[in-house]
């Protein structure tokens, strides 16, 4: 039940900005209309200019837009096809057969033209991750939000390093762990300019054993930093000492330390103005330091 709590809270916090922001688009129009009907016109969508057509365009899916206006005119075919703007992709429910043409038809063509790139569906995900240097194509890519990964293209995850642009990552995978998580990690960290980092690596209870030292010469841009997996306080500071800019951490399930000796912690986060941790096991000599 908890685990379904989780995952409906996933879905409501990716979807309340761009509510906002379609809000906000209505509103304008809104205000827009009573403008025209206080001079007595009347205004029509296709009579907006292409500035105000390509702001309204932002705050919805590429797809949907296509579907919609590709086959009203000439003009939106141009406005829509004919263009170096920026697009952005949503991708929940669709077939798979739906979804390799518009895959095959859009997306590939347009590949350096894609700012956001969210995808729920498992086979999706699969075909944008394969062939293995295919995602490091999409060159204006600035948020990518996977939320059913399968465990087999996790490794494909290096290829993001060629991102120059990519700032928020979103990575959920609901399977049994069969890999090294701690591996995972340190690709994330090697992204040259994230700022946004929110990961489930598997759905199992085993807390996540760091193979990784404390970062001595190579740090991450990450400012806000959600761990959705079971995690040890002792490898949580391993992991601290690679984002030194952190201003937000959450942690859903924080364990008390494996390791009962004396740490100490070689970094101070004078950044940090945010914690939420869920703490497990834990004695209050643990929590205090």
């Amino acid at each position: 039940m908890e685990q379904i709590k989780q995952q409906r809270k996933i879905s409501i916090e990716d979807s309340d900005d761009m509510k906002r922001k379609q809000l906000h688009t209505a509103r304008q129009l809104e205000n827009s209309f009573r403008i025209n009907l206080s001079t007595k016109s009347v205004s029509y969508f296709e009579d907006l200019s292409n500035e105000i057509i390509y702001e309204i365009f932002e705050y919805f899916d590429f797809y949907y837009i296509y579907k919609t206006f590709s086959n009203l005119n000439q003009r939106f075919v141009n406005l829509i096809i004919n263009s170096n703007l920026p697009i952005n992709i949503n991708i929940s429910s669709i077939s798979k057969s739906t979804f390799q043409r518009y895959y095959t038809d859009i997306i590939i063509p347009n590949r350096h033209r894609i700012k956001s790139l969210r995808i729920t569906n498992i086979f999706a995900v699969n075909i944008i991750l394969s062939p293995q240097d295919n995602i490091s194509k999409l060159t204006r890519l600035e948020t990518l939000i996977l939320t059913n990964i399968s465990s087999s293209y996790l490794r494909n995850l290096q290829y993001l390093s060629n991102l120059p642009k990519l700032s928020s990552l979103t990575i959920i995978y609901k399977g049994y762990t069969k890999f090294d998580r701690a591996k995972i990690y340190h690709q994330i960290f090697q992204l040259p300019v994230l700022k946004y980092s929110n990961v489930l690596l598997g759905v199992d209870s085993t807390p996540i054993v760091s193979s990784l030292s404390f970062a001595t010469n190579k740090y991450s841009s990450i400012e806000h930093l959600v761990i959705k997996n079971n995690i040890a306080l002792d490898t949580l500071y391993i992991i601290l000492s690679y984002v030194p800019q952190i201003r937000r951490l959450s942690i859903p399930m924080l364990l008390a330390p494996g390791n009962r000796q004396n740490i100490t912690f070689p970094i101070t986060l004078n950044n940090l103005t945010y914690i939420s941790l869920k703490l497990q096991s834990f004695h209050f000599h643990d929590f205090e330091l």
